[in-house]
Formats: structure tokens, C-alpha cells, sequence
């Protein structure tokens, strides 16, 4: 998944701040992240022909599953800078660039008019084909005052990363795509942007529903098992080698969630986890915060207090959310999903707790 970044930097400390926040998010959940700084580029008031500035970024677009934008308001209204851009957007030779893209727009002002601006770009960018993936206006003058809300705009990009993700199906508005009439394009144009090779991208969490039906139907088996009394050979792993048993689960009746995550390897499954190798790191809030994680090995699971700095994936949660996920009431994928837990690193290893460890 790649997510382009195209905002403007000149004198805007507190946006440029805001930017940082919002691309560190993106990669800390395995996003490539490209920045543009609009005002670095020569963008000249549109004539109706194709620039080479403006054509450089649409190939940039082009290659991109979203882009989030930048903006300082000026009168209730994007800079200059902005409006030319979207104008040169509206180009035949582009007349397709922007169809099912997801765009994100921030609006920062002091004054007044960041609501009235985030409506206009997302208009105009669903005018031109694409689909709103999030807004977010914002009324601050100072990089502390943006660090004062840091969370909520770190949850807020992660709801766009999830839209993006799930590739949300774009709900019917009066706003039509912009009709361009066919014209004769330049012969650059035809060869970067209206024949370029499609770029190979990550495939979209759909891809992996699938497998994920297939972990289900396997553990749905072990339970059937478990449930009619034949206890399957946990001992020998699928190699038919014989392994050390793991421990019986202990009883959970009046344990701290401090306790409970400590007895995750005596619920761990080492049959389904034979080939997988990883890290987990807890981060948990609460009447009991504490950091813990764990490591899976070629079928072994230990626990470990505090944190560990070779994690794959970490889980940050109240001991609420991650109680009901050892409990089984909750999955931690659709607590990902749902917003009640963050994620850091690679995601894609996040359903492997549902699959290896037994609810408590």
C-alpha cells in the first residue's frame, strides 16, 4: 500500500508538524510513504496545456492507492498554489487518474475556515473521480498546540488507513465525475500516463479473506475435537515428530489481566504454529498498565516482561479490549478494525493470535 503526501511547507511549521505525525502513522502500520511539498514545484496558472511539473506529480498520483493533502486555509479558501493544481488536474490527458482513489484532506487555519475548505478539495477531488477517504479540520497557530492532540489525529489517520485497506465502496452523491472532452494529448503524456505499465501493489486486505477462511475452518475442526471429548496428538507436530507438551490452561476465575497474559504460552497451540516465527509486544492501559511481550519459535511460545526492541507487531489497548480478546469475545483483528486497539508493524500478523492461542 502506498499513500502520497502533497502539502505545502513555506513558513507552515505547525502543518509541516501535523505532516510528520500523519506519515510517521502511515509507516509505523507498513505504508509507503511519498511527501510532496507542492510550493517546491514551478506549477504555472492553467492554460489548458499539459506542464511538466503538474504531469511529474500526476505520475506520482497514478502510483499511489491514496493521497492525503496538506493545506494552510487562506480566506476560506486552499492557497493558490492548490486551486492551480486542481485546475491542471482537470486536463483531459488526466481524465482517468484519479478514478477510485481515496483522498484524505487536512485544513489548518488560525482564523477561520478550515471546515469550508476540507469541503471544497474533497468535492472537487469526487468531481474528478475520486473517493473521499477522510477529513480532518483543524484550529491551531502553534506544533504544541498540534501535540497536544496527537492521539486523535494518529486514530483518525488510521481510520483512512482502514478504508483504504477494506477499499470502502464509494456511496452515490450529486457530485458526478468531471466530464472532459477528448482532446490530442503531448506524446509524454501518452507514454506516462496513459500507457504506463500498472505498478504491482500490495493486494488489499480482501486478498487475504481466503486464508483467513481457511484458519477458521481449521479451528472450528480443533474445537468440534475438543468438544467431543478426542483430544487431538497435540504432541506431534505435523512432521510426526514428538514435542514437549505444553501446559494444561489455568483456571482464570479472579486473574488480573497482568496474570492472564502471563499464561498466554499455557493456552498456545504449538500444531498450528510450526513454520511461524515473531514477536508481540503488549502495551496495556489501565488500573494495571504493564509492558509485556511474547515470542513464537518453531512451535514455542515465552512470555517476557517489559519491551522488547525486535517486536514485529505492537498491540496498544485498555486491559478492558485486551481481556475480551483472550476471552475469545473479541478478535484482535476486528479489534484493530473497530478502533479499540492500535497497531503498530506488521499488521498482517495480527489475526495469528485468534489462530494460535485458545480463548481463556
Amino acid at each position: 500500500m502506498k499513500v502520497l503526501i502533497i502539502y505545502e511547507r513555506k513558513k507552515q511549521n505547525t502543518l509541516h508538524h501535523i505532516i510528520k505525525i500523519v506519515s510517521n502513522t502511515l509507516k509505523e502500520l507498513q505504508v509507503e510513504v511519498e511527501e510532496i511539498l507542492l510550493d517546491e514545484y514551478n506549477i504555472p496558472y492553467y492554460n489548458g496545456d499539459i506542464h511538466k511539473d503538474a504531469q511529474q506529480i500526476a505520475s506520482k498520483i497514478k502510483e499511489a492507492d491514496a493521497v492525503v493533502f496538506g493545506l494552510k486555509v487562506v480566506l476560506m479558501a486552499p492557497s493558490g498554489v492548490f486551486k492551480v493544481f486542481f485546475e491542471h488536474l482537470a486536463h483531459s490527458a488526466y481524465k482517468n487518474l484519479l478514478k477510485d482513489k481515496y483522498g484524505f484532506c487536512i485544513g489548518l487555519t488560525n482564523t477561520t475556515g478550515e471546515r469550508e475548505t476540507v469541503e471544497y478539495v474533497l468535492r472537487i477531488w469526487e468531481m474528478l473521480g475520486g473517493i473521499e477517504g477522510g477529513r480532518m479540520a483543524l484550529f491551531a497557530s502553534s506544533p504544541k498546540e498540534i501535540e497536544a492532540i496527537k492521539e486523535p489525529i494518529e486514530k483518525r489517520i488510521e481510520d483512512f488507513y482502514r478504508i483504504v485497506r477494506q477499499a470502502r465502496q464509494k456511496l452515490p452523491t450529486s457530485d458526478r465525475s468531471l466530464e472532459v472532452k477528448d482532446g490530442p494529448f503531448q506524446e509524454t503524456m501518452k507514454g506516462e500516463i496513459q500507457k504506463a505499465p500498472e505498478k504491482k501493489i500490495a493486494p488489499r486486505f480482501e486478498a487475504f479473506s481466503q486464508q483467513q477462511e481457511k484458519d477458521i475452518q481449521e479451528l472450528t475442526e480443533y474445537f468440534k475435537q475438543q468438544l467431543s471429548g478426542k483430544q487431538p496428538e497435540t504432541n506431534i507436530n505435523p512432521y510426526g515428530i514428538y514435542e514437549k507438551p505444553s501446559m494444561q490452561p489455568v483456571a482464570q476465575s479472579g486473574k488480573t489481566c497482568r496474570q492472564m497474559t502471563r499464561n498466554l504460552p499455557h493456552y498456545f497451540q504449538p500444531h498450528l504454529a510450526a513454520n511461524f516465527k515473531g514477536t508481540f509486544q503488549f502495551h496495556i492501559n489501565g488500573k494495571e498498565s504493564f509492558e509485556a511481550y511474547i515470542t513464537i519459535d518453531n512451535g514455542e511460545c515465552s512470555y517476557f516482561e517489559g519491551v522488547s526492541d525486535q517486536a514485529d507487531i505492537v498491540m496498544i489497548m485498555n486491559e478492558e479490549v485486551w481481556m475480551d480478546i483472550l476471552k475469545g469475545k473479541l478478535s484482535a483483528q476486528k479489534g484493530f478494525m473497530t478502533g479499540q486497539l492500535k497497531v503498530r508493524g506488521n499488521f498482517m500478523i495480527l489475526n495469528k493470535l485468534d489462530q494460535f492461542f485458545k480463548k481463556m
